[in-house]
Order: C-alpha cells, then structure tokens, then sequence
C-alpha cells in the first residue's frame, strides 16, 4: 500500500490517504443516445460530437468548461443509477482503489492517449468513474 507523506513539522511525518483530484466528468447513458445527445447540443449548447477512441464504442462527447461530458449507450438495463456518472481524477486508479479498500466494478479501460478509467460504486450502490492520464 502507498501513501503520500507530508511533513508537518522538521520532526513530524503524517500519512495521509491519496485523494480525488477534482471532478473530471459527467458521463450519461441513454437506451437513445443520439436523442439525448441533440437535447444537450441544442438546449443545454453543448458542443457534443460524435466519437471513438480507445476499447469504447462510438459514443457522443466533449470537453466543455474544463469538464468532459459523454453520452453512451446503456447497455446495462439492471443499474438504476447508471445514467449519470461522475468521474474523478486521480493520480493512480489500481493504487486509490486498494488504500481505499474498494473493487472496480470492471477491469481497468485504456481509453487511448495515456488515459484509462475504471468503475467503482459509493456506498448507496451508484457507480463513479475514476480517471487518470499518463
């Protein structure tokens, strides 16, 4: 297990927990992504594309405002919360899972470019997404 240290003191060391970094996303799942994703082009005016990278199907997305925003294709009938899903970036997802004592909900996903993402659930059950770049 890893953990970060941070000096306190000349004489003090405390281990602290790595922690999210911010919100990266806001990942959606739709039975019709191409409906939702008009409703965000052309109400909300999100720059929406169509797109396909890494192991993910076509999907729509974008980054808009520092924040990346996805629509996919819910494939997972079973999951009531599995239509909005926010994504955290952190340093290392196999290391964050592990200090935190949690399971990914599936094995990590290359998302091409250094990127890879990983699912795991909060304690009511939703699922969060766990983002990094290397």
């Amino acid at each position: 297990m890893l953990y970060v240290c941070f000096k306190n003191n000349i004489n003090a060391i405390t281990m602290e927990k790595l922690k999210v970094k911010g919100l990266t996303g806001l990942i959606m799942s739709s039975k019709d992504p191409e409906k939702l994703a008009q409703f965000y082009i052309n109400i909300i005016g999100l720059p929406l594309k169509l797109n396909k990278h890494g192991n993910l199907p076509a999907h729509w997305e974008c980054d808009f405002e520092g924040i990346h925003y996805a629509i996919l294709k819910d494939i997972n009938t079973d999951a009531g919360s599995s239509n909005f899903v926010p994504s955290f970036a952190v340093d290392n997802i196999n290391e964050f899972v592990a200090q935190h004592d949690l399971a990914m909900l599936h094995p990590l996903m290359n998302l091409g470019g250094g990127s890879y993402v990983a699912s795991i659930s909060d304690v009511d059950g939703n699922v969060i997404r766990l983002w990094m770049n290397h």
